[in-house]
């Protein structure tokens, strides 16, 4: 296999945006496991949907022969996990797709210029860490409509950030090379714009998404054709 072909992911978190991005893996052919939070009796709880599509499994065996693993996970879950069992993420590609957001979802966790994405780098030092699909939205996932939004890709390890852009591109979803983890202090404040457009234009409800579609209709004109 090509050391640059990622095809089997683990997604850890089976939330809204986990379960929409494990689904939309799965249906483009990617060998897809995810990794629950456990019930009091120790059983993954997790949306029918991704039983039913026979997804969910024990942590341990979700992250087995994975090429790569998404974190789905509120971003202080993602750095506590980071932080506590590092393991997890020896030698493989790790995609951080969370936002260092507040509980209330109206500002950021971390000081201007600070980024989520190499807090949790410097946790999992051996990981080949990626920031990617954190500017996307449920809807984006399942949404079937075009043009699809851009996936705004970064990482300082060339291969891995590559690899993660050819996966986007397989999924359908137009992706383009954002540069090194030190620019993800801006990636993670979109979703607080997309918010902010949506808010202040309440009588064009899809206006946030029109702006990314925008975007991805005149950069990659030939991946978006009706």
């Amino acid at each position: 296999m090509d050391e640059t072909d990622i095809r089997t992911v683990c997604v850890l978190g089976a939330g809204g945006f986990g379960t929409a991005l494990a689904l939309r893996l799965a249906d483009h052919g990617i060998d897809t496991r995810v990794a629950a939070r456990k019930d009091g009796g120790g059983a993954p709880t997790a949306p029918e949907q991704l039983w039913a599509r026979d997804l969910v499994r024990p942590a341990l065996a979700a992250l087995e022969g994975a090429d790569a693993v998404v974190l789905a996970l509120p971003f202080t879950a993602a750095l506590n996990l980071a932080e506590r069992f590092p393991g997890f993420a020896e030698g493989r590609i790790v995609v951080d797709a969370t936002n260092p957001l507040t509980d209330e979802g109206d500002g950021l966790l971390l000081p201007a210029g600070a980024s989520g994405a190499v807090e949790i780098a410097r946790r999992i030092p051996y990981a080949r860490l990626v920031k990617g699909f954190s500017t996307h939205t449920v809807g984006d996932l399942t949404g079937s409509g075009t043009p699809a939004p851009v996936n705004f890709v970064a990482g300082d390890d060339e291969s891995a950030k590559h690899s993660v852009i050819r996966l986007s591109r397989r999924l359908s979803l137009p992706a383009v090379d954002a540069g090194v983890l030190a620019h993800c202090s801006v990636l993670e404040g979109m979703v607080l714009l997309r918010e902010e457009i949506t808010r202040r234009n309440r009588g064009r409800p899809r206006a946030a998404e029109a702006v990314s579609g925008e975007l991805s209709r005149t950069a990659f004109p030939e991946e978006n054709r009706s």
